[in-house]
């Protein structure tokens, strides 16, 4: 192999050698290109969070602050407006029904969640989903077999900061009836004041 000295040289020298002519066709490095998409490839696929639950705060609704939260999961959305109740973007009573009515359960909204829930676990039944969680034992280290298996039970319920307790109280006890395990409530975080 020849020594030369140092200096610069263009990388493609073939391209400048007919006769002083650039080809119209320049060559690519392949080599560098896919070098790079790997590395972005692999950048972006490091920094994806995804937290699972995609959730829709409709317009009208403003959510209460927090400073301790967790990550939502999937589950039944049961939104609370100053007008309506919806559970699963289906408008289930209005307002004026709810705060009128003496007794605690709302019946359109028992009835809607009972049927939710059961779909969600014949669903799961038939992909197969229980069959890999192992059967409960009264131990404490298996509370998180226990969360497994109640996860069709989950609802999260968007509430505006505006709408009083006792509403919230019989949205959340109808439910609890229907066999709601899990209530979450969706909040906008804040930082702690220090």
């Amino acid at each position: 192999m020849p020594i030369h000295a140092p200096g610069y040289r263009p990388r493609y020298r073939k391209i400048f050698k007919k006769g002083g002519k650039r080809r119209l066709m320049a060559e690519l490095s392949l080599t560098a290109m896919v070098d790079m998409f790997t590395v972005l490839t692999i950048f972006l696929l490091q920094n994806y969070n995804i937290t699972g639950a995609i959730i829709e705060i409709p317009s009208e609704v403003v959510l209460p602050p927090a400073t301790q939260i967790k990550e939502l999961k999937p589950s039944h959305v049961v939104v609370v407006t100053p007008k309506s109740v919806i559970f699963n973007n289906k408008k289930i009573a209005n307002m004026d029904e709810i705060r009128g009515q003496e007794k605690w359960l709302i019946p359109k909204l028992y009835d809607t969640v009972k049927v939710a829930i059961e779909k969600k676990k014949i669903e799961l039944e038939k992909k197969g989903y229980f069959d890999n969680i192992k059967e409960e034992v009264e131990d404490a280290k298996n509370a998180p077999i226990s969360r497994q298996r109640n996860i069709y039970k989950k609802v999260t319920v968007e509430a505006d900061k505006n709408i009083d307790f006792l509403t919230i109280k019989k949205v959340m006890y109808t439910v609890t009836e229907a066999g709601g395990a899990e209530i979450n409530f969706a909040v906008v975080r804040v930082a702690p004041e220090e």
